[in-house]
């Protein structure tokens, strides 16, 4: 499906400068006020042109610029072009692409004042040609008029009012032709009958009305001889009937077979009305032109807003499976429920500051090409990264790999922080292993989210090692392997090629670490190691693990359980092994 792969936006609404990477689906993340809906709009105009306005505008004294790449115009997409278009088109295709660049340069300039462009290779040299002919409407035709929706336009209105820009509207303008068709005969003859009873030469107008012309008649020759009035009650065409079209719902459960408005429903019905809409508008419109090459931008502003946990993800369905059918999806969110596995590594994240106004991060697939070289490690690392939601909806990011940090941090930190992770705007995100710490870390420094991370202490001697996050002859990892070899001599735990703990019987490798650190002369080398990987942004549990420290006999649900319903008393906490590191940590994640 040929669609707009990238969108370089300058100088419009919030966006100073930014260039956004689309897919067929494309959430849109970010907080409150940070630009999403500019861009969905942004997106809108550089497709269907409309004169911008002062507040368009980042500079008022610069003019708004958007540059889209529109890919995937295959051999396919251009036969399925009218002749005319297609000869437009063709010659301007390289690879497959066109880019097109649409300028305004004063706010309040005319439409015909807004000028485009196409990016043309010339003597091997790449220009901006201005505006070939027919070109506009040939673009027109593979991308028609986009649909969108914003978060807060009046539900009840889009629903319930035909005008050009609802949905009910389009919708009727969809299907005006084949309905007029079936019933225009009939209408015409109807209001034919009606409009000689009601017209001033009707030939069977209404006896009171024309005792009433007669009456007219009278008093006017008195003042204007030869002059005649006669009412005249116009008689609505069968367009008409079509703009006072509405939708009716039915509550079947309460209603008792009647209607009501959509007006008199709640805010959530109202947007599921106006969803089902889109959806019925977007397949009529795709049967409409099942046989051409179009892809119409679908930009919705909060599709969740209002609705249902449950509702939301058959939103979240539906337009994902639209953007298998000739439509382009981008919407702005802010629930993880919008956003599937498979969708993450394409969703964007949204920032503003005030320095550069809107930006976009790079997206976690970008940043994991970026960041990994290895294939595998990539789509491992993919995979982790994007199980994790909490990964797009956080400004600042924990990962842990424990299940134990996953059940108890939250209820710790609120402890010690007085607030959630989400008040804090951190993410609490779980890795499968300790091994996917290393590359995870890259990964979200690509895109922009401060990290840190929670390990065990084993983490240290292998996985840091392997991804050179430590040297192996570190002068603390000698001093620790000194003390692992004197535990294996005393046959207390079993050493592997490597030089560090493996499973022996009923010791196994973590706890060989933990019987290391519990050695008084580790002291010195784990606190060192400890501050080598603070560091980093990396938290090691000095006592081997999280459960070494607070006392855990298991992992379990249960054993989880009952330290939480224990842990609100001073006497209990005062207890713990180590909790005073564990504080240090909490204290160190908000730093």
């Amino acid at each position: 499906m040929h669609r707009i792969s990238k969108v370089s936006i300058v100088n419009f609404k919030s966006v100073r400068e930014a260039e956004i990477p689309l897919a067929a689906y494309t959430p849109l993340v970010g907080y409150n006020n940070a630009g999403k809906t500019n861009i969905l709009q942004a997106l809108s105009w550089v497709i269907k042109k409309y004169s911008l306005q002062i507040s368009d505008f980042y500079n008022p004294e610069a003019p708004v610029s958007v540059t889209a790449e529109l890919s995937g115009i295959n051999a396919d997409v251009l036969e399925a072009l009218e002749q005319n278009h297609r000869n437009r088109i063709e010659p301007l295709v390289v690879d497959g692409t066109i880019t097109l660049r649409r300028t305004q340069t004063l706010p309040g300039a005319s439409v015909s004042q807004i000028r485009l462009e196409i990016l043309q290779v010339q003597d091997g040299e790449e220009q901006w040609v201005a505006n070939p002919a027919g070109i506009d409407q040939a673009i027109g035709r593979m991308f028609p008029d986009p649909i969108f929706i914003g978060a807060m336009e009046n539900a009840t209105e889009d629903v319930g009012k035909f005008a050009s820009g609802t949905t009910i509207g389009k919708l009727i303008k969809e299907i005006i032709g084949p309905v007029a068709e079936r019933n225009a005969d009939q209408v015409t003859d109807a209001l034919a009958q009606v409009a000689s009873r009601l017209s001033a030469d009707g030939e069977e107008k209404d006896e009171a009305l024309v005792d009433l012309d007669a009456q007219i008649q009278t008093e006017l020759g008195r003042f204007f001889p030869g002059v005649v009035a006669k009412t005249h009650i116009q008689t609505p065409e069968f367009s008409d009937f079509l703009k006072s079209a509405t939708i009716k719902i039915y509550d079947q459960q309460y209603d008792q077979g009647t209607g009501r408005d959509a007006s008199s429903f709640g805010h959530g019905a109202q947007r599921s009305v106006q969803i089902a809409l889109v959806k019925c508008l977007s397949e009529v419109r795709r049967q409409a032109v099942a046989n051409e090459a179009r892809t119409t931008l679908l930009l919705i502003d909060e599709p969740e807003l209002y609705l249902h946990p449950q509702a939301i993800e058959v939103v979240r369905a539906s337009l994902s499976r639209l953007s298998t059918e000739g439509y382009q999806v981008a919407f702005s969110t802010h629930s993880a429920n919008m956003i599937a596995r498979s969708d993450a590594p394409n969703a964007l994240l949204i920032r503003r500051s005030q320095e550069n106004g809107t930006t976009c991060f790079p997206r976690i697939a970008d940043a994991v090409r970026g960041a990994i070289e290895d294939a595998d490690h990539q789509a491992a690392t993919l995979f982790a990264l994007s199980n994790s939601t909490r990964v797009l909806f956080s400004e600042k990011v924990v990962l842990a790999e424990g299940k134990t940090e996953q059940t108890l941090l939250p209820d710790l930190f609120q402890h010690e922080a007085g607030c959630s992770f989400e008040e804090d705007k951190l993410g609490l995100v779980s890795l499968g292993s300790s091994s996917d710490v290393p590359k995870a870390l890259p990964v979200l420094a690509a895109m922009g989210i401060p990290t840190k991370a929670v390990v065990d202490l084993d983490f240290a001697f292998r996985p840091a090692i392997q991804n050179g996050l430590i040297a192996d002859d570190h002068a603390a990892i000698q001093g620790c392997r000194s003390i692992l070899n004197r535990l294996k001599a005393d046959g207390r735990i079993d050493l592997a090629e490597d030089g560090f703990p493996k499973k022996s019987g009923e010791i196994t490798a973590a706890k060989a670490f933990e019987l290391m650190a519990s050695e008084t002369e580790s002291r010195d080398h784990i606190d060192a190691i400890q501050e080598h990987f603070v560091q980093r942004g990396i938290w090691v549990w000095t006592d081997g693990t999280i459960e070494t420290h607070l006392g855990l006999e298991a992992k379990t649900a249960s054993a989880h359980s009952n330290f939480l319903s224990s842990f609100q008393n001073e006497a209990f906490r005062d207890s713990l092994p180590n909790y005073e590191n564990v504080r240090e940590m909490l204290n160190w994640l908000r730093q």
